[in-house]
Parts: C-alpha cells; structure tokens; sequence
C-alpha cells in the first residue's frame, strides 16, 4: 500500500536496514504519491527541489508540494510557502508565502513555518514595508497612472545576480490593487 511505499522510502534515504539510496528512496515515493500519498508527494518534491535520487527541478517540487498541501498536509504548505518567497518553480510572492505560512501554523506545522514566519515579516518589514498599505502612485511612464491610489498587495523580485544567485534589488516591484475607476 502507498503507505508502506512511502516508509520505504524513508528507509532508503536514511539507509536504515538497507544501503542508502536516494533513487530508491524517490522510487518508493513515487509509487506512493502516484496513488496520492500526501508525504510521500511531499517528500519527493523534497528530493526534486534537492535533485536527490531525480533530476533536480523547483518546477516539479512546487507541483508535487501542491497535489500534497490541497490534502491538508501541513509540512508541503511550508514548503510551497518557501518557493514563494524564494520563486522557486513560482514567480516570487511574499504575500502569497505569508499566507501559506499562516496556514501552516494553523494546521500545526510547528518544525519550520513559525520561525519562516517570523523571518518572513521581518524581511518584509525591512524590503517592502508599503506591503498591505494604502499608497500613491508616482513618478510612472503612464501619466494617467500617476496620482492613482491602491492598496500594496504583494511584493517580489524579478532579477537575480546570475554569479551570486541574489536577488537584485533594483529589480523589486510591488503589486497594487487600485481603487475604482476614480481612484484618485
């Protein structure tokens, strides 16, 4: 059963009992998450993001952590929540990663969520303090922009440094919801 499937795996990544094996061990979870084992879709979007035992891809963990999490499984809520902050397999959403953070917490998730959490906020205080408050649009090549108010309801990155990895801070952006037609 994927159940057992999926404690294989275990078993493999950690060699115990047997010779360790990160291939055997992603071979195991993939039999169990195939038949929708939520760890065990978490844990071979762990070893996607990792490229252990598979080729490594953020695209195929993010899909893998989301066919887990819409089971209510709380440790792929963290980690969907961590690819977007990062934008990693997602573009990067602060908003969209506190949220699911918040609701990691709420679900029990008490190993990593709060403590990104807090990291989360503090980072966002530092980087994006605008996030989730009323601002004015300035200084925009559309003129009939200028003047307009809204509410700053996300934040991210679109560029990285491609020798550190880093991401540039000139490329940040926020994302603002603007008041009606009027929003003046």
């Amino acid at each position: 059963d994927a159940t057992s499937q999926y404690h294989l795996g275990i078993l493999y990544k950690e060699g115990r009992g047997c010779e360790q094996s990160d291939e055997r061990a992603a071979e195991w979870w993939a039999k169990a998450a195939e038949q929708g084992d939520a760890p065990a879709q978490d844990s071979l979007g762990d070893a996607y993001e990792d490229g252990r035992g598979v080729p490594q891809s953020y695209e195929r963990a993010f899909e893998l952590w989301k066919l887990s999490e819409a089971q209510g499984y709380a440790l792929a809520t963290t980690n969907l929540g961590r690819s977007y902050r990062n934008g990693r397999g997602v573009d990067q959403s602060l908003a969209e990663a506190r949220r699911l953070y918040e609701l990691a917490v709420a679900r029990g998730e008490s190993e990593c969520a709060p403590g990104n959490l807090q990291k989360l906020n503090c980072g966002i205080q530092q980087i994006c303090p605008l996030l989730s408050q009323r601002v004015v649009l300035r200084g925009l090549n559309t003129a009939a922009l200028n003047g307009t108010r809204g509410t700053a309801i996300d934040f991210g990155f679109s560029e990285t440094d491609p020798v550190t990895d880093n991401w540039l801070a000139d490329s940040g952006r926020y994302t603002v919801r603007l008041d009606g037609p009027e929003g003046r």
